[in-house]
């Protein structure tokens, strides 16, 4: 079913649309916090910790290819706005060439350059050997993250948000099963969490896919159609690539805080871990709202109705900032029961991980409203089709994590890195909100 998001109220529009994303977003955070609460609770905190040190490095190995198939939202929405059926089909067509190269790419990364990387970070000794094989089995075999990452990104351009949920919902309850039956019945520690993902995710993948064949004539490729054009795939990469370099950016960012993490020991980097999966739960709300408004301003910019965007950009960043700060409250009341969520009570670093915990995620969540704001502006801006100013955001952002991060370590220790990311959200909002403000629809009033 699509969804024409260039008529009706903005805020009605967008709210209805996020809902099913929302839900579909609590689900996909159970893929990484599934591995990390059964790993934390029935093998312990050096397992746990094991997992967390890939969390950048995986984040580094994905995000080329993922920042492509988010372009293909954006590609097909505006198409899909402007009603031009034949464009539709013609990067349908190019979504699947870019999907398979991309996963061919990330076969051989993942099985050669998972160890020289960790080695890179300086993973504790205790921890590398199961970090490698987490990786290679997460990443060389993340076709299937990919394909769906893609469908769904189709399916969401064509207004429904609703389907990939439900296919979500069903595979995150296999990949909980089958962690469980691999983790605490057949003991296969690391290698059985990263098994279950990888095959919950090939599942989502092909209902995705199936869905799309059956349900979507508009999108059936007859052989006219069958034509290869240059000028299309050159717009999803010119669109995937700032998202993909962006993304690489604050990947590499995020490797060379964990690199320095890593060097404060395995309690650091469990907490660290920890902090981060309950932050991505903390973020999602407003994340989700910013994807969502994405796809309403493709649509629009597609259909010509710039008004549109703008008035709808009034009440949703006021929404995301709401969000943003009730999230930070959460997290001041709530924080200690969600960190005992992912480490069992028995283990016997749990108060030191506790308290390191706790200081990184009330620093975070003070800055919450940065990170809405400045996830707002990116998508918007490029939704339009501008790929330079939410690159020189990354950028920025970029030089402010490392910097942060390498030089507070050395007088405050672990407690400087904790503001790293929080001032990076601060200062990359400012040349996007410049430009959607004065620039981003100068000529087109």
């Amino acid at each position: 079913m699509t969804k024409d998001m260039t008529v009706g109220s903005p805020f009605k529009t967008i709210i209805y649309f996020s809902i099913p994303m929302l839900v579909g977003g609590i689900f996909q955070q159970f893929y990484g916090v599934a591995d990390t609460i059964i790993i934390g609770k029935f093998v312990g905190s050096r397992a746990l910790a094991a997992i967390g040190a890939t969390t950048s490095t995986m984040f580094f190995f994905l995000s080329f290819a993922i920042g492509f198939t988010n372009a293909f939202s954006i590609v097909m929405g505006q198409f899909f706005g402007a009603k031009n059926e034949t464009m539709l089909k013609r990067t349908f067509l190019n979504s699947i060439y870019v999907t398979l190269f991309s996963s061919i790419i990330l076969l051989i990364l993942g099985l050669f350059f998972s160890r020289p990387l960790m080695v890179l970070l300086k993973t504790p000794d205790d921890i590398i050997n199961n970090s490698v094989l987490y990786l290679q089995i997460c990443i060389g075999l993340s076709f299937g993250q990919l394909i769906y990452n893609g469908a769904a990104s189709i399916l969401r351009a064509l207004g429904d948000s609703k389907t990939p949920l439900y296919f979500l919902i069903l595979t995150t309850i296999v990949n909980i099963i089958l962690d469980l039956v691999f983790v605490a019945l057949l003991n296969m520690n690391v290698a059985g969490v990263a098994i279950a993902t990888v095959i919950s995710q090939i599942i989502s993948a092909f209902l995705s896919v199936l869905y799309i064949i059956k349900k979507f004539p508009m999108l059936k490729l007859n052989k006219d159609d069958r034509v290869f054009d240059f000028d299309n795939l050159f717009m999803i990469i010119k669109i995937g690539f700032s998202m993909s370099i962006q993304a690489v950016f604050l990947s590499i960012g995020e490797m060379i805080i964990s690199g320095v993490v890593n060097t404060f020991g395995t309690n650091v980097v469990a907490s660290y871990t920890t902090g981060n999966r309950i932050s991505q739960f903390a973020s999602m709300a407003y994340f989700v709202i910013s994807e969502a408004f994405s796809v309403y301003v493709a649509q629009n910019f597609g259909a010509c109705k710039f008004d549109r965007i703008r008035e709808g950009f009034k009440s949703i960043i006021i929404l995301s900032l709401s969000l943003s700060i009730l999230a930070a409250v959460i997290i001041f009341l709530f924080g200690d029961h969600l960190i005992e969520l992912f480490i069992s009570k028995n283990d016997m670093y749990i108060d030191t991980i506790k308290d390191i915990c706790r200081g990184y995620l009330r620093i975070s969540s003070l800055f919450y409203p940065f990170l809405a704001i400045i996830l707002l502006y990116n998508n918007s801006i490029r939704a339009i089709g501008n790929a330079f100013i939410p690159l020189m955001s990354g950028i920025a952002e970029l030089i402010i994590k490392v910097g942060g991060s390498v030089f507070l370590s050395i007088p405050f220790g672990y407690v400087g890195i904790w503001f790293a990311n929080p001032v990076g959200w601060a200062i990359g909002i400012i040349p996007t909100c410049i430009y959607f403000h004065k620039y981003a629809f100068k000529t087109k009033k």
